[in-house]
């Protein structure tokens, strides 16, 4: 295959759509002894396509942490990280595994750095995300959409 019928991702822009974080129970929860919270992590990826020709995608990475300490909760923060990327490719599928797997990739040390940011600033000790495999959870994502669709009833005309 010639590089020029390749598929390829490049990244125009790369910013912070939206970040929150809360710390409900401070600043009692700093006066307890320091226990190692629970931490709870969800992802998800969306996209659109920005342009009549569908070569350029926002693609939006959320990550949720939630932290708590005997059911009560320490925090949560959440990271909206965004990018607009250009994309060629040869079909959909390569268009769709380069949105859900390299975009994301791209994505995730600008988010990890922007959570580590708000919880330290928020006067706990540093949340370090640690690497995340993509291509894994692009697989689950299409087992469970299978497995949904083939638990639906099949549709009468």
């Amino acid at each position: 295959m010639s590089d020029i019928n390749r598929p390829r991702l490049t990244p125009k822009k790369i910013y912070l759509k939206d970040a929150s974080f809360e710390s409900p129970g401070s600043p009692g929860v700093f006066q307890q002894t320091a226990v190692n919270p629970d931490i709870e992590m969800n992802l998800d990826i969306s996209s659109t396509a920005i342009d009549d020709d569908g070569r350029f995608f926002e693609v939006v990475l959320q990550i949720t942490a939630t932290a708590t300490r005997d059911g009560a909760s320490m925090f949560l923060v959440e990271v909206r990280q965004a990018g607009v990327f250009e994309i060629k490719a040869n079909d959909d599928n390569q268009k769709e595994l380069l949105i859900q797997i390299g975009c994301p990739h791209m994505l995730l040390p600008f988010a990890r750095e922007e959570i580590a940011s708000l919880v330290s600033k928020g006067g706990f000790p540093q949340m370090l995300i640690t690497p995340v495999d993509f291509e894994s959870v692009y697989r689950k994502k299409l087992e469970q959409e299978t497995a949904g669709s083939a638990d639906s009833p099949a549709e009468t005309r």
